[in-house]
């Protein structure tokens, strides 16, 4: 049965905003470190993909890329 999408009451996000919210993620990922090679690596992989979404965030408000993220799947891994 699919049920149709309600839309938050919340306004929605600026880009400047979600730039602040993937920095303050990575802030909080920044110093940790996994018990397990595993878990190290995926807090690297995590950290990594914040920064890249970061930089590419700031490069698109400073207008030097024109590039805009692929939607992303909505199937599940």
């Amino acid at each position: 049965m699919c049920y149709p999408l309600v839309m938050s009451e919340k306004p929605l996000l600026t880009d400047r905003e979600i730039h602040s919210l993937l920095n303050d993620a990575w802030i909080m990922l920044a110093k940790e470190s996994g018990a397990t090679e595993y878990g190290n690596n995926t807090l690297k992989a995590a950290r990594l993909a914040l920064f890249t979404l970061q930089m590419t965030m700031m490069m698109k408000m400073e207008g030097i890329t024109d590039h805009t993220p692929a939607e992303p799947s909505s199937r599940s891994d």
